[in-house]
């Protein structure tokens, strides 16, 4: 039996899917400091100002979308792609979100060094995952 999938979903699923080709290609091509301005505004070293907590649905038909981009994608969809297309889809929908880009030192024999990138908007983590707390934050960027 085949389960039905909505329009709705499958618009969300389409819009996800290319954004995540378009922030790959991005990723490879232009320089960091020229994505960090339109990533919106740095806020490291200021308080985070306390989001409303909008509907909870936009947040997550977002989530969900990248999600399931990600699975079915040819490319490299990282943690620092599905931050990009997913705050590119909530900017598009005109809901505020933070970008957060942090590092992690490993206690081991090399001391490797790993980065990570997550979004969050209204409160929920959109992309990036459960496990940010071994990351320190060193970038934030809000819009």
């Amino acid at each position: 039996m085949r389960k039905y999938v909505s329009i709705r979903s499958l618009l969300f699923f389409a819009e996800a899917w290319l954004l995540l080709a378009a922030a790959r290609l991005i990723l490879i091509f232009v320089p960091f400091r020229r994505i960090a301005p339109l990533l919106g505004k740095n806020i490291i070293g200021q308080l985070p100002l306390l989001q409303i907590i909008t509907t909870v649905q936009v947040q997550q038909n977002v989530r969900i979308a990248i999600s399931r981009a990600c699975t079915r994608s040819p490319w490299r969809t990282k943690c620092f792609e599905q931050a990009l297309a997913a705050k590119i889809m909530l900017r598009n929908r005109s809901t505020v979100s933070i970008i957060y880009f942090g590092v992690h030192i490993k206690n081991d024999d090399a001391n490797t060094m790993l980065a990570h990138a997550w979004l969050e908007s209204g409160g929920i983590r959109v992309t990036g995952g459960k496990n940010i707390y071994p990351f320190s934050v060193i970038a934030g960027f809000k819009s």
